[in-house]
């Protein structure tokens, strides 16, 4: 891909993102895809994740992680929905670049009692000339520990490659949901 192709397949990424997190349609099991139905979100053999918050000072290779991206999105947002029910992006921004993109995204969500809490997440995103997601690192502000707190009974700091998920697991076997 040149320049120009890349900025645009970014561009679709960002949004596949977005919009299937705004159509809450992730905890259904919807996948990144972009406006023609295409799957715009593609990691390459040799992708990590890390992210201070849910991998500590590890970093995760994709194809060794627990579950896969898809699979791990539906569980977070169907425990999240769990006790916020409208969760998704109160606002979300990206900057396409033509070695990846940044997000920014305001997560928010009435709880039945009428709380409203939310939090920010920032996703760093590096892709290589095929356009494959090679790095994906993730932060989150202050506001994130008392929302899980609320959301899964749970906060971290997190570590490894299964501790995140064991705590989504376990709200959702509470709920008697499973995915």
């Amino acid at each position: 891909m040149n320049i120009d192709e890349r900025i645009a397949h970014h561009t679709r990424m960002a949004k596949a993102y977005g919009n299937a997190y705004l159509r809450q349609g992730v905890q259904d099991g919807e996948e990144y895809v972009d406006e023609s139905g295409q799957d715009a979100w593609r990691f390459a053999d040799d992708a990590i994740y890390t992210s201070p918050y849910f991998t500590g000072d590890e970093v995760i290779l994709m194809r060794e992680a627990l579950a896969d991206t898809g699979r791990a999105a539906t569980m977070e947002a169907k425990a999240y929905s769990l006790t916020f029910p409208d969760w998704k992006p109160a606002d979300f921004k990206y900057w396409p670049a033509a070695n990846g993109l940044v997000m920014k995204t305001r997560w928010q969500g009435t709880a039945t009692d009428g709380t409203t809490m939310g939090f920010y997440s920032y996703s760093f995103i590096e892709t290589n000339d095929l356009g494959e997601i090679t790095r994906w690192e993730t932060h989150v502000n202050d506001e994130y520990g008392p929302f899980l707190d609320v959301a899964i009974g749970r906060s971290g700091p997190f570590h490894g490659n299964a501790e995140y998920l064991d705590a989504l697991t376990a709200c959702l076997e509470r709920a008697g949901v499973t995915v």
